[in-house]
């Protein structure tokens, strides 16, 4: 694991620099000598929807239905009685009855965190440093739009993204409070964020979420650098994101220290499905133990929402996290799965740095690596030219409470930052071959499976690096300048072709491709 490190540097507007992503993070048993406090239980059923008699029966079981999920028959409830989840299993419609813990889903900004191989393919370069851009930060810090090819002379000038498509941030909130960032909501040059279906999933009973603007403001920063690297509108402000016109949405799963609930992540997901949503970005996740009965309850809950919201229409990205493990290692992590990156129907991300090697942090698998994108490297894939400033990390909005000051930008590195660059390619993939003629109004526009076909069909292959045991110690460019403080990166062993491989998946992912090479 690696230590986040930050600095201050005043552009114009104000930039900070940070380390982002996922740390290892595992869900403490239940304390013996807690057992008279009132707790949170997850109720799942056998069958995926409420029977008429659930509240009856969690209340004749000494506990209070706290919030209901109805389309993957669960629910949360409270109770203070140690023998509820011993009485309420007795019910033979009841599949699981386990305690709701709360995790650590991405880091504090000072703590420490350190399928079959598919044919080969030509290898294919990313875009590069020469593109431009309209935005102020563009040209000298937005190196990772340019290797998607997110420029003027790339997916720009083709498509910047249609209204129509919505892209839900399942994250910490969107800066919105007192006043909103000026590259995330800003009537006053055009905004696509959708304050009206931005909800808030944190200890709230509503299935719908909370409303309220001051329950999904943004006060850790996470939640809108992610929506920023999405959607920033072409403004003449800041940043542009990968899909400028498209319709951001902000879901609160994670409070202002970054832990979650996966009860609080269902829900979002099931609100995302119910509200025909196209994507839903995750740049979040937990590690959950297989043989853990408590755990794999948790991972059927979450699978059952991601299951939900794709069949109404959803495309699912998680980040695959940062404490540079082979996720895939049956000697290692054979006990281990990334949530929710690592269940079916999720897209599962990894990150690559400004050279385009798979980022030192990230982790990786055959089977779990379905694409990659820019996420930064800080202190190991670090460019001497042209913007030394940036130390090859990437940049994205961030939230006034976290910074002290309004309209905030930081650079990142992480899966985290990698997730919303490919959730944006998605969302240009649907722009431009989704299906929006007037009586496909209650349809999805475009299937997730076509989606995720589309993307990895217009990725940029890469090959493993050779050797292809990375020490990312000696591996990197001569003219990448000093490695940094970083000390202790285990070597990662690349394994596959071109075609698909455990760093890169199909191949880093290309916006311009993605509009304009429909197979």
């Amino acid at each position: 694991m690696r230590n986040n490190s930050r600095f201050y540097l005043v552009i114009s507007l104000c930039l900070v620099m940070l380390i982002a992503g996922v740390g290892l993070t595992l869900p403490a048993g239940p304390s013996a000598s807690a057992q008279a406090e009132t707790k949170r239980w997850v109720v799942i059923y056998k069958q995926s929807f409420l029977p008429s008699n659930a509240d009856a029966a969690v209340a004749n079981a000494g506990g209070t239905v706290k919030s209901r999920l109805p389309e993957i028959g669960a629910l949360a409830a409270e109770s203070a009685d140690p023998d509820f989840a011993a009485k309420l299993s007795r019910d033979a419609k009841v599949s699981d009855v386990v305690e709701d813990i709360r995790v650590k889903m991405i880091p504090g900004p000072n703590e420490l965190n350190v399928q079959a191989v598919g044919e080969s393919s030509a290898v294919e370069p990313p875009g590069d440093d020469t593109q431009t851009g309209s935005e102020p930060f563009y040209n000298a810090f937005q190196w990772d739009k340019k290797r998607m090819r997110a420029s003027n002379q790339g997916s720009y000038a083709v498509q910047q993204g249609r209204p129509e498509v919505v892209v839900a941030v399942l994250d910490t909130g969107a800066d919105i409070l007192p006043t909103p960032h000026v590259d995330i909501n800003n009537p006053a040059t055009g905004t696509n964020f959708d304050v009206a279906r931005s909800r808030s999933f944190i200890n709230t009973p509503s299935p719908d979420g909370d409303p309220n603007p001051a329950a999904w403001d943004d006060r850790n920063g996470h939640g809108s650098w992610c929506l920023s690297a999405v959607g920033a509108p072409i403004n003449g402000i800041g940043m542009s994101g990968v899909a400028p016109r498209v319709r951001l949405v902000a879901l609160k799963v994670l409070d202002d220290n970054g832990d979650g609930s996966f009860v609080w992540l269902a829900q979002a997901l099931i609100y995302a499905g119910n509200q025909k949503f196209d994507i839903a970005s995750m740049s979040l996740s937990g590690i959950l133990r297989h043989s853990n009965p408590s755990s794999q309850a948790l991972i059927k809950l979450v699978h059952r929402a991601v299951n939900y919201a794709r069949e109404n229409g959803v495309t699912p990205f998680g980040s695959l996290g940062n404490d540079s493990f082979n996720v895939s290692d049956g000697d290692f992590f054979r006990d281990f799965i990334v949530v929710p990156a690592e269940l079916s129907g999720v897209i599962g991300v990894s990150a690559t740095g400004y050279f385009n090697l798979k980022a030192s942090y990230s982790n990786y698998g055959v089977g779990k690596t379905d694409i990659t994108a820019p996420g930064g490297d800080f202190g190991v894939q670090t460019p001497t030219n042209p913007t030394p400033q940036h130390r090859g990390s990437v940049l994205g909005a961030w939230a006034t409470e976290a910074c002290g000051f309004p309209n905030c930008y930081v650079f990142s590195s992480g899966t985290s930052m990698s997730t919303p660059n490919a959730a944006g390619v998605a969302a240009l993939i649907i722009s431009q071959y989704g299906d929006f003629t007037p009586d496909n109004s209650n349809k999805p526009h475009m299937s997730p499976q076509h989606v995720e076909a589309f993307l990895q069909q217009s990725a940029n292959n890469q090959p493993c690096p050779e050797p292809r045991e990375v020490n990312y110690f000696t591996v990197i460019p001569t003219t990448a300048g000093p490695i940094g403080t970083q000390v202790g990166l285990p070597d990662q062993r690349c394994q596959g072709d071109a075609g698909y491989n455990n760093f890169y998946g199909k191949g880093i992912v290309d916006a311009l491709k993605a509009v304009t090479d429909r197979n």
